[in-house]
């Protein structure tokens, strides 16, 4: 429990943005595919890790927020192929992240409601805007 500091904050986003650099939408042959493919998976482990080290918290909480509405957004609108779900795998996991950060810290639901009138590609919001309705 406990909120990042601004500095922590900042360095934290900074760590967000390079590993979103590894997911990255797919134009190649067919011969890159499996390339590509350990590319999303060493962003997504990259961010898996970020995820784990982060305290529970509101500003935590809206960053994880902000951080899966951008992925969603590549994968929706950025040309990302996901056919073997790594992305997608990262998205869940963190959807239950959130859920167990609204169990520890009800503040957190806060966060959540920047996904009203949002519509993901897969509804991964939906179990979060759950915690809003109640």
């Amino acid at each position: 429990m406990g909120e990042l500091s601004k500095s922590e904050l900042a360095a934290t986003k900074k760590a967000i943005t390079a590993s979103m650099r590894y997911i990255k939408s797919y134009e190649g042959p067919s011969r890159t595919w499996f390339a590509y493919q350990s590319s999303l998976s060493e962003g997504c482990n990259r961010l898996s890790k970020i995820v784990s080290e982060l305290p529970v918290g509101q500003r935590t909480a809206k960053l994880l927020v902000d951080t899966l509405l951008r992925l969603d957004d590549r994968l929706c609108r950025g040309g990302i192929d996901d056919s073997d779900g790594t992305v997608g795998g990262f998205i869940e996991e963190t959807v239950q992240v959130l859920k167990e950060y609204a169990k520890l810290n009800p503040y957190c639901i806060e966060a959540f409601s920047e996904l009203k009138g949002k519509e993901t590609c897969f509804g991964w919001e939906e179990p979060l805007l759950e915690f809003v309705k109640n």
